[in-house]
């Protein structure tokens, strides 16, 4: 029987003093947007979104993924929650083949995704937790239409979907894709998300959903078991690694996210001689190719040595010497280059009046993850395994072992003497999500362009092996040239390409207002609050804290 919709309607406006949700679905929009209405803080508003893109968003993240959170606090303090996930016990290369690592069963890590969204709303939000769930458990029991975007993901996943039959009942109909329009409900989940309302996140790791996942996995050859789910511990709060770019502070996630290449790409733009860079449209595009490509290599062979960490204080010590690297002929591809992930992963960015600001990520790691979904609970289960390599490394395939990721929840504030908030940003895309990040810092700082322009501005992407990927519009015949000479292979992707990731972000204008924007290359929607439209702060309830 339908329920009444908790979300409520979006607002219009172009900037606005109430606050700002955007995601990557309009129904997580909105549904950020009513908890802002209802007197919650941005914590309310982010955690509300993250629900709702677990049940509107089931092809990139869920309640069998992961999250890495960067929030700011309205007193100025930034903190991150790296909700990176583990490897089960009894994951080895003798356990787990290399196929297995990719699909089914075997390819997936703990689930921390459940766990940080709860840490957060615990420590920072100011409603109920069950209040904060509403409006995703509405959308998984009465549904959403299904978007063309949508559609086709489940026709490129079909044949992986079709192979699982609880997968293949959740997200088919008759076997085949949900056509654009088509009502995806999920009862299940909405199942799960009221035992969790009510519950709480504990019982997903100690509980009774908990048992359901251990038994799943036992009764389908998986290594995930209710020790390894009883053992997790929930993040705690770190600090975010930092540079300053062009005088302003630029805050990010450290390790194993990749907080660490946005930073160091940056810190090598900015060390690059002016004529270079920004310089003229071609002279950007083929600098930020460069950097991002350099700074993958970079990420590839450090990794290997020392698991990639690099102090703050010594990001701009690393990145000239990544620049003195790049000053040779082209590069070589790195000598184990990274298949590119299609990267569903997804992103959102919520800010109130306030001034609490959160930037969070989560995903499944591949379109739709594992391709194996929990029939009784409703959701997929990640594939992070498949980060791991099977070399001594690092990261290397174990038990325990920690997953790398792209995820960049970012924060950029203005320079000297105001340092207030100026762009909060992050992306999905696998390594995508490294330069459409910088190269929306860079416009909106380097070129004076709004958020919104910065996001729809076309993209170039370079690969780990040597490929410079660029959208049509800015394929000049001068722009391929210098591509072309520098690169292994230049291709021309279409204009706002699915490919190139997507980018939700919020921008702090002079007057303190706030300007949304969510990316066009997918399904995403930013929406605004005016301060007279924001409910009173809501007071502290025993599932939440004032900051």
């Amino acid at each position: 029987m339908p329920t009444e919709d908790p979300i409520g309607r979006l607002p219009k406006e172009d900037a606005a003093g109430g606050g700002a949700v955007a995601t990557a679905f309009p129904d997580a929009t909105q549904a950020g947007l009513a908890m802002l209405q209802a007197g919650g803080n941005a914590v309310d508003a982010a955690v509300a979104a993250s629900w709702a893109l677990a049940v509107c968003e089931p092809s990139s993240s869920g309640l069998g993924g992961s999250a890495v959170v960067l929030f700011r606090s309205a007193d100025g303090k930034t903190v991150v929650l790296d909700g990176h996930s583990r490897a089960p016990v009894a994951v080895s290369k003798k356990t787990v083949s290399r196929s297995q690592q990719t699909k089914g069963y075997r390819a997936c890590t703990i689930p921390s995704m459940v766990a940080t969204i709860d840490v957060l709303q615990a420590r920072h939000g100011l409603l109920d937790p069950g209040r904060v769930m509403e409006p995703a458990i509405h959308l998984a029991e009465n549904g959403y239409p299904v978007t063309k975007l949508q559609h086709r993901q489940q026709r490129w996943s079909q044949s992986d979907l079709l192979d699982q039959p609880e997968a293949r009942r959740l997200f088919l109909r008759n076997g085949e894709p949900l056509e654009e329009g088509d009502v995806l409900r999920q009862p299940e989940l909405a199942a799960t998300l009221r035992r969790l309302a009510r519950a709480g996140a504990d019982d997903f790791y100690r509980g009774r959903i908990a048992r359901e996942i251990a038994e799943d996995m036992a009764a389908n050859g998986g290594l995930l078991t209710r020790e390894d789910l009883a053992d997790f511990r929930p993040p705690a709060e770190g600090e975010p690694q930092s540079i300053r770019y062009r005088d302003c502070p630029v805050l990010s996630s450290g390790p194993p996210s990749g907080g660490m290449q946005v930073l160091l790409a940056l810190s090598v733009l900015e060390q690059m001689p002016p004529d270079r860079f920004p310089g003229r449209s071609d002279d950007w595009y083929e600098a930020l190719a460069e950097v991002t490509w350099a700074v993958f290599r970079d990420r590839q062979a450090r990794a290997a040595r020392k698991g990639g960490k690099t102090a703050s204080a010594d990001i701009g010590r690393h990145a000239r010497e990544i620049l003195e690297s790049m000053r040779g002929p082209p590069g070589t591809p790195a000598p184990r280059p990274a298949r590119e992930q299609p990267g569903e992963t997804t992103h959102l960015c919520a800010a109130d009046a306030q001034g609490n600001i959160v930037a969070l990520t989560q995903s499944l790691q591949s379109l739709f993850g594992a391709k194996v979904a929990n029939g009784k609970l409703g959701f997929l289960y990640n594939n992070y395994l498949c980060t791991l390599p099977r070399r001594q490394h690092p990261y290397r395939i174990r038990g325990g072992g920690v997953p790398r990721s792209n995820a960049a929840p970012t924060l950029v504030l203005t320079g000297e003497p105001s340092r207030r908030p100026l762009l909060v940003l992050g992306a999905a895309g696998s390594r995508r999500i490294t330069s459409a990040i910088v190269q929306v810092i860079s416009s909106v700082v380097d070129r004076g362009l709004t958020v919104r322009q910065a996001v729809d501005l076309p993209r170039i992407h370079a690969t780990l092996s040597g490929t410079a990927h660029l959208e049509r519009p800015a394929a000049t015949d001068s722009l391929l040239g210098r591509l072309e000479s520098r690169f292994h292979s230049v291709r021309i992707r279409s204009a706002r390409s699915f490919y190139m990731g997507s980018v939700q972000a919020i921008q702090w204008n002079e007057d303190a207002s706030v300007t949304g924007a969510a990316d066009p290359r997918r399904d995403g929607t930013a929406g605004l609050l005016h301060a007279r439209e924001a409910g009173p702060p809501h007071p502290a309830t025993p599932g939440g804290q004032e900051t």
